[in-house]
């Protein structure tokens, strides 16, 4: 018993010493390193969003500020989008973007959730076309140019906003962590992202309903304005 006791004796001392010779101002100095990376990661806005898939710097939107009203957002309650940037003169030169706007681009949409019993459900995804979209009468997503005209396509280069306006239907969800990724793709030869994002979001109630459903419910409408095959939405018969 002594043995053992003089052991962690022992280990406590020379805790106390590691410690005490750590130079707090490089410890200060890590902390602040760490911070300072998380915040740069950081969407500019009123968002919980991060840049994600592809490094901040290697997506050629810049963006000016990513709103989202209400945050957090409540489920069965209208809630809006609001994304602002621009895309560099240089970088339309450099990939050839067409004069017309960036009428190829992509929007990719991927969900998870993980349920409060621990169970998840893994990551589904759907493509569609990056442009003016009415998708029914709970979503809209609505481009703008630096005049605030509405246009069907994103700029080849200056100023551009994304705006949605979207509602989730309680009886459609399961309560979770949802987590939601969107990457933007212009459409030129390389496919190069426009931004890429995610953000992770608590909702509450509704009934069982898993994520791939959820996507096809909320894109369904995709199949009205693109040659992309999309599933109809159809409830889970086993629930």
């Amino acid at each position: 018993m002594k043995s053992i006791l003089r052991q962690i004796l022992f280990l406590c001392t020379a805790t106390l010493a590691a410690l005490a010779k750590t130079n707090p101002t490089k410890q200060e100095s890590l902390v602040s390193e760490d911070i300072m990376a998380q915040q740069d990661n950081m969407v500019p806005g009123h968002n919980n969003a991060i840049y994600d898939t592809v490094p901040k710097d290697d997506q050629i939107f810049k963006i000016e500020f990513f709103e989202i009203a209400p945050t957090p957002i409540i489920a069965d309650r209208v809630f809006f989008i609001y994304l602002r940037g621009y895309l560099p003169e240089s970088k339309k030169k450099e990939l050839a973007l067409p004069d017309e706007g960036l009428v190829n681009a992509t929007l990719k949409v991927s969900a998870s959730v993980v349920y409060p019993d621990g169970s998840h459900d893994d990551e589904h995804s759907t493509t569609g076309p990056l442009r003016t979209t009415p998708f029914n009468d709970l979503a809209h997503l609505t481009i703008r140019n630096v005049r605030g005209v509405q246009v069907d396509y994103m700029r080849s280069s200056g100023r551009s906003d994304v705006l949605l306006d979207f509602q989730i239907l309680t009886m459609f969800l399961r309560t979770g962590m949802w987590a939601y990724k969107v990457d933007a793709r212009a459409g030129d030869v390389d496919n190069t992202c426009l931004f890429a994002l995610s953000m992770t979001q608590w909702l509450e109630r509704g009934l069982r309903w898993d994520v791939r459903n959820n996507l096809e419910a909320t894109w369904h409408n995709f199949s009205q304005c693109s040659a992309i095959p999309v599933k109809i939405w159809k409830p889970r018969e086993d629930l």
